[in-house]
């Protein structure tokens, strides 16, 4: 039920009421001096506020949330980036270095390894060198 505010005429008291809407203009008493009628004045009233999941205030904060977050996650990634050195894959048999996939791949063999693994950065270690 909305408030209403109300100034008695007699004193000048203010005052408020809860009032169903119906009600608002029936006469009201003045509560410090039980003058009747008060003078309903105009007033902005509290607003009101839409809350809860669905409202647009929310998605609004929400999204606000997390620009800052991927601000602060994309200025962390450029900083990993910048300081961390780039990872290669080395050619390589149990920790044994070897100087190229094909090697691997045949050292791996004469251990008794599976050396199907090896097919795919062979085939791309050939075609960059022709």
């Amino acid at each position: 039920m909305p408030t209403y505010e109300y100034r008695c005429e007699s004193c000048g008291h203010e005052f408020e009421r809860v009032l169903r809407i119906s009600a608002c203009d029936e006469p009201q008493s003045c509560p410090e001096c039980a003058a009747a009628p008060a003078k309903k004045l105009v007033s902005l009233g509290a607003g009101f506020i839409l809350s809860g999941d669905d409202w647009t205030g929310k998605a609004i904060r929400i999204n606000r949330q997390m620009v800052e977050k991927n601000r602060r996650l994309d200025a962390k990634q450029a900083v990993l980036k910048r300081e961390a050195p780039g990872v290669t894959l080395v050619p390589n048999v149990g920790g044994e270095r070897v100087d190229s996939w094909a090697e691997a791949q045949r050292l791996a063999g004469s251990k008794g390894k599976d050396t199907s693994t090896y097919d795919h950065v062979v085939r791309k270690e050939r075609a960059s060198k022709s």
